[in-house]
């Protein structure tokens, strides 16, 4: 059976809610995972949708495509980025350390993989290569044209 590598990224704040390394960087602010074609050539299975004013992605991925596009994230490696926080009209700049691998997500003890908002992870079958969406709350959005993920 092939190994499969769960991980949730968000892009509201580089650094804490997605690693600001390469290639990821640029795949978030393209919107990549929103993208329906990239997603199904990428062979991924993506659960995305909105968190308050943030987008939010679920994603399964064989360990090959992990180990050629996204290898820091199979490792415990540190990175630091920075907060600016403004109290009392005086700026502070303050430090944080995080690991690629915290943006990993694992099986339950039923199989399950759930995201940091609850949302489940999809399975990854052939039926659920390219993008799902979702609503807030991770309940299939019925709405959503899923071949209109360009992003």
């Amino acid at each position: 059976m092939e190994e499969i590598v769960y991980f949730e990224l968000n892009n509201w704040f580089g650094g804490r809610d997605y690693p600001t390394c390469e290639p990821i960087s640029t795949w978030v602010s393209e919107g990549k995972f929103n993208n329906e074609t990239w997603c199904a050539e990428n062979k991924l299975c993506v659960r995305a949708g909105a968190i308050d004013m943030s987008q939010n992605w679920c994603i399964a991925a064989p360990i090959e495509w992990i180990e050629k596009n996204f290898p820091k994230i199979l490792t415990d490696e540190e990175y630091t980025y920075y907060i600016l926080s403004y109290f009392a009209g005086a700026t502070k700049k303050v430090e944080h350390r995080k690991k690629y691998s915290d943006f990993r997500r694992y099986p339950d003890e039923n199989g399950d993989v759930v995201g940091r908002f609850g949302w489940s992870f999809p399975e990854y079958a052939e039926e659920n290569i390219g993008v799902r969406w979702c609503n807030e709350d991770g309940s299939p959005d019925e709405d959503v044209d899923e071949d209109d993920g360009e992003g």
